[in-house]
């Protein structure tokens, strides 16, 4: 069986190559990569400017399948399910792995992100622990699970109770996502703030009700106590950064989501003299990932509209420069890698 995938081999090249094809192990299972989405950590890794992602990977950790083999102890899916994957790889023995946070592992290894190839390539072997059977869901939009998670984790993490008001920086896919979990975990108030209209015409299509602003336009007065209750910061510039800072409330959380550049000019002076408690969040933890495959199968609105373009296998180079040309009018972005 031959197997293909995309080699981040360089800054702003991917090259398709031959990858190795295993038989899984007792307790593996290979799949049949079906579609991958395109993160912005991916992009960033492309560009360059990933503080852990370097070249000589094949990248992709949001992606589905299909069991075509499975190890002789793999009891919790069948050959021929479709499943998405927990991109985590983690020790199992290390402080935050024995106390309930294996995502934040001492020694994380993630799928198309670190060590371990991803999703861009045909046939992917993983652990059988880490996917997830979503037969009932449509395999476009279980796509979206990997970055939904994301946000679950995030408004998790966070001191978020319904009846806050929340302000949410950046509506690029986990901004939006963020929105969304807010959103249906009955947030008070949501005001979005985002530079590109399109992306806040779809937020508030996805979400009525809630408040969408450009940075400008960000005041306290929008909230009824001086400010928020909490902020998420999604985007992980200084300047976003910054406004997450500037514009919350003292005493209160922002949950950092955003990927920062390695050194950082944030005001970090008030994080201390307001007694803001400034979170990281980093992934998900098994309890965010069937959150977000249960919230894809209510389907309680619209997810596949975060879909805005969708590649075949051969195109993935093509795909990455159309993003970062056409910012604009690209949102979610699915590599078909089957060729469905």
């Amino acid at each position: 069986m031959k197997n293909m995938g995309w080699l981040l081999k360089d800054i702003r090249k991917l090259e398709l190559i031959e990858t190795p094809s295993e038989n899984p192990k007792d307790n593996e299972v290979l799949l049949e990569v079906i579609y991958a989405g395109i993160c912005g950590s991916d992009l960033h890794a492309y560009l360059g400017e990933h503080p852990f992602v370097k070249p000589g990977i094949v990248l992709g950790h949001e992606f589905v399948g299909r069991v075509i083999e499975k190890g002789k102890y793999v009891e919790n899916v069948e050959v021929n399910d479709f499943v998405v994957v927990e991109p985590s790889l983690t020790c199992g023995i290390c402080y935050n792995c024995t106390h309930g946070r294996y995502n934040i592992c001492k020694n994380l290894d993630v799928i198309g992100c670190t060590k371990t190839n991803g999703g861009f390539q045909k046939y992917i072997k993983i652990p059988a622990h880490k996917v997830y059977k979503i037969n009932d869901i449509p395999l476009k939009r279980a796509v979206l699970t990997e970055p939904l998670a994301v946000a679950v984790h995030g408004v998790r993490r966070s001191s978020f109770k319904p009846g806050d008001e929340v302000l949410v920086i950046g509506s690029g896919p986990i901004g939006l996502l963020t929105t969304i979990v807010l959103y249906l975990s009955s947030a008070k108030k949501i005001v979005l703030v985002d530079v590109l209209d399109k992306r806040l015409h779809l937020a508030k299509t996805l979400c009525p009700g809630i408040i969408t602003i450009k940075p400008e336009e960000l005041n306290p007065n929008l909230f009824t106590q001086e400010g928020p209750d909490l902020v998420f910061e999604c985007v992980g510039v200084d300047q976003t950064i910054n406004m997450a800072i500037e514009y919350a409330r003292k005493g209160t959380d922002i949950i950092l989501m955003g990927v920062p550049r390695e050194i950082s000019t944030a005001k970090l002076i008030y994080i201390q003299d307001r007694e803001l408690n400034l979170k990281g969040s980093l992934m998900y933890t098994k309890d965010d990932y069937l959150i977000a495959i249960d919230l894809l199968r209510k389907n309680q609105l619209n997810y596949e509209a975060l879909i805005t373009h969708l590649y075949p296998f051969d195109k993935v180079s093509e795909a990455f420069e159309d993003i970062l040309k056409y910012k604009e009018e690209y949102f979610k972005v699915i590599i078909d890698i089957k060729g469905e």
